[in-house]
């Protein structure tokens, strides 16, 4: 194939990623380490909230929406034109493909926690979340890029192997119901178990590709393997005269008030932390997230596709006369070509249940007290999903210079991006508090150069707060004495 069919495949490819992406990690990173916030407990079910009963506004408590990437940005693909294309934003081919890493992620998120409680009882504490998630991914190989930008000139004689496409986008209830429980003055302990309820799911279970170049270039043979599993309502599926999936017909009226409260997809999963307290100033924190699965049973289906195609060129030899009694369109030539590849590529269906594990999430961190008002902060998260590892670190200044008003400034390298600096404010006016938080607030004011762009904002209404501040400092006279060497902290 020529530059110029290369440049339009790839732009095709790239307007394809474009379009998921305004739709990586799920950081929270920064949340964790604001715990006056009682949602930081989603994120460690040990961390016990200050006050004793906490109940999120209905529908507003906690708005969580977040998109990240593994390598590039909107300004690596979308530049300015030049020329006779200065008034235009073009593709730029080459600056996307130097910014791909050999795997890339591109992942969405967004989470509305429907209702949240939390209530103390001496040692213990108790939440429930009820929460709707939605979570998607997709990634692909650099090579892949590599061979439809330069085409195949440098892989003759061997194969360009394209690995596989990923593709998993699940949307589901969840409602956990937690308890953490101080065992002594250094030692706490939480568990949470949480019934999940499925509502649509799509995961790519097997993926391969490969494009074998002959020694001389004049033969292409492409390998193609897929196995794509997918519970949704789906109105037909048109099978060919040889059995194999002609088209999928898709109706909106199926997604209706019974997809949206169907409980037959269910699942469980289990969420574990502590929190040691180290000395007076220093404490240490570790959670595991989501160890579980979904079982999808409803409208399943299961697509897949195996097959090879040799390429030798297209014959256009009865297309140059169209006197020729044998002559041939180029559209004709083309379009025989076309179904000659799909011939090759069909595709299977059947029908059945499956599973597919959440992604796990694992915390570890610490906060060390400079003084009664500021803390410093260190946080590692790894995410762990389909056999593909992610993680990313957080440093944070955490400050309360008033009881009722909490800020955070953190700073995290994660998606091979260095630029992300975090911001949290946690405001209370009587029994009401207003957060949000953010692990990048410099996508907001450059997002053409982000590759991690989340928000996470809401309200609770708190209550039997107790000045921990005040309380420590109404010793008496023979405990100040007693004490005097050792200064109070939070």
């Amino acid at each position: 194939m020529n530059n110029s069919k290369h440049t339009i495949l790839l732009t095709g490819f790239l307007f394809l990623f474009l379009s998921l992406s305004v739709s990586g990690q799920k950081m929270n990173n920064s949340l964790y380490l604001m715990q006056n916030v009682p949602q930081s407990n989603q994120l460690n079910p040990a961390i016990q909230p200050e006050c004793k009963v906490f109940v999120g506004f209905p529908a507003l408590s906690s708005i969580y929406l977040n998109y990240s990437n593994s390598s590039f940005a909107y300004n690596d693909v979308i530049t300015d034109g030049t020329g006779i294309q200065a008034d235009s934003l073009v593709v730029d081919v080459n600056s996307f493909h130097d910014a791909l890493q050999t795997t890339n992620f591109v992942s969405q998120q967004i989470e509305i926690t429907l209702f949240a409680l939390g209530i103390r009882a001496k040692d213990y504490y108790f939440t429930l979340d009820v929460i709707e998630k939605e979570d998607s991914r997709f990634n692909f190989d650099k090579e892949m890029i590599t061979f439809l930008k330069d085409g195949n000139y440098d892989y003759r004689g061997r194969t360009s192997n394209w690995g596989g496409l990923g593709l998993d986008a699940s949307y589901y209830h969840e409602i956990a119901l937690g308890v953490s429980k101080k065992i002594n003055d250094k030692w706490t302990v939480g568990v949470k178990g949480k019934m999940l309820f499925g509502i649509a799911n799509m995961h790519m279970a097997e993926s391969a590709m490969s494009v074998f170049t002959s020694s001389t270039g004049d033969q292409i043979v492409l390998n193609s393997q897929h196995r794509l599993l997918v519970s949704m309502p789906i109105n037909e599926i048109r099978l060919d005269s040889d059995g194999y999936v002609d088209d999928i017909n898709i109706e909106g009226d199926d997604y209706d008030a019974d997809f949206f409260t169907n409980t037959d997809n269910k699942g469980f999963a289990v969420d574990l932390g502590m929190t040691y307290q180290m000395d007076e100033r220093t404490r240490l924190y570790a959670s595991i997230l989501d160890i579980g699965a979904i079982k999808w049973k409803t409208d399943g289906y299961e697509f897949s596709q195996d097959g090879s195609f040799t390429w030798e060129g297209a014959d256009w030899s009865q297309s140059g006369n169209s006197n020729d009694p044998n002559y041939e369109e180029i559209e004709d030539v083309f379009e025989d070509l076309s179904d000659s590849i799909v011939d090759e590529f069909r595709v299977n269906d059947a029908t059945g249940s499956y599973s597919v594990a959440l992604p796990t999430k694992i915390y570890l961190g610490g906060t060390y007290d400079l003084n009664k008002k500021v803390n410093l902060g260190a946080l590692s998260r790894t995410e762990i999903f389909n056999g593909t590892v992610q993680s990313s670190l957080t440093l944070s200044a955490n400050a309360r210079f008033f009881r009722n008003l909490s800020t955070s400034l953190s700073y995290s390298v994660v998606n091979n991006s260095y630029n992300n600096i975090g911001f949290g404010l946690a405001a209370k006016l009587g029994p009401t508090q207003f957060y949000v938080v953010s692990d990048n607030v410099m996508a907001a004011i450059q997002p053409n150069s982000a590759h991690l762009a989340n928000v996470r904002f809401g309200i609770n209404l708190l209550f039997g707060c107790k000045d921990k501040t005040k309380k420590k400092n109404s010793c008496s006279f023979e405990d100040k004495i007693k004490n005097k060497k050792k200064p109070l902290y939070r």
